[in-house]
């Protein structure tokens, strides 16, 4: 059931680009476009992946184990990327983690040097957060 919920919010992602809160030159310029996994920031379980999707001016994450294929937690929305500032609009999240942020914009400062995304600031429910992805495409 999980793969499931997976598949259809990678689609959903996918599927409505018209609905991005950006417009259209601008996720197709953006340096955030790809597939990033994360390298370093919040912890994860031994044996966990965390992949994260930017395309068309939406997001779409997930972190899963990689022996079981399943996923632990996953979130996905909309995204503003204004020079260093970068505000996600979070239109979906796990459970485990989803208080005080489904519905809310997260803000944040990015910075892409060659394959490398780091991101911080804090989330709408305080936590703050500081993460580094590296490009897989």
């Amino acid at each position: 059931m999980n793969k499931i919920w997976l598949v259809f919010a990678i689609a959903l992602t996918a599927a409505f680009p018209a609905f991005s809160q950006t417009n259209g030159n601008q996720a197709r310029n953006s340096p955030l476009e790809g597939t990033w996994e994360m390298v370093s920031g919040q912890q994860l379980p031994k044996g966990a992946r965390d992949i994260k999707i930017v395309s068309g001016g939406h997001f779409v994450w997930v972190a899963y184990d990689m022996e079981k294929g399943k996923p632990l937690y996953t979130g996905g929305g909309t995204y503003i990327l204004n020079g260093a500032s970068y505000i996600e609009h979070v239109d979906f999240m796990s459970d485990e983690i989803a208080a005080g942020i489904v519905g809310k914009d997260q803000r944040f400062t990015v910075k892409v040097a060659g394959d490398t995304l780091t991101q911080t600031g804090a989330l709408s429910n305080g936590q703050s957060l500081s993460e580094t992805w590296k490009r897989v495409n």
